[in-house]
């Protein structure tokens, strides 16, 4: 009897310690030369554009979960753009319809950036992390429900994005 009992809880205590464990998914592109931890495994989608910066390529690397998605994306321009987080941000206001929660400088080994977070018109919050390093502007992204941007699995992702040396 008491053995079972002890079995009943070991069980129960192996449940309850894989009930909150994440899993993580360590991903690198190295043609994109950044690093990431992402939720789970990601998917890509390429796409090809053109800007008032020119011709350009998009690379998404990206993880859907109920609500909530983890991306990075880096845009590779033709020739590099002048570097402007302001620019980038009024671009990232007007083509979402957000309202600007709060913007900070971040810097990234001696590469500064931004961390945006931007409220959506559906209350889902958007934060993001954007460094542009010569023609590539990288985005680090995760959107979900408006309160769900500080929590610990979001932060995991957004300080886990490096970029890679050559």
């Amino acid at each position: 009897m008491c053995m079972r009992r002890l079995l009943a809880a070991l069980c129960v205590a192996a449940w309850g310690l894989g009930a909150g464990t994440a899993v993580a998914f360590e991903f690198s592109d190295k043609e994109g030369r950044f690093a990431v931890t992402f939720p789970a495994e990601p998917t890509r989608d390429k796409q090809e554009g053109r800007s008032a910066s020119g011709p350009h390529i998009h690379t998404t690397w990206e993880v859907d979960q109920p609500g909530r998605h983890f991306s990075v994306t880096y845009t590779q321009y033709a020739v590099a753009p002048v570097k402007n987080y302001d620019k980038n941000v009024m671009g990232l206001l007007a083509a979402t319809q957000g309202k600007l929660l709060r913007q900070a400088r971040v810097e990234l080994d001696g590469i500064d950036g931004r961390e945006i977070y931007t409220q959506l018109p559906d209350n889902t919050v958007m934060r993001q992390r954007m460094f542009q390093v010569g023609n590539r502007l990288y985005q680090a992204v995760y959107a979900g429900p408006f309160g769900t941007e500080s929590r610990a699995d979001v932060r995991a992702f957004m300080e886990s994005f490096r970029l890679l040396k050559d």
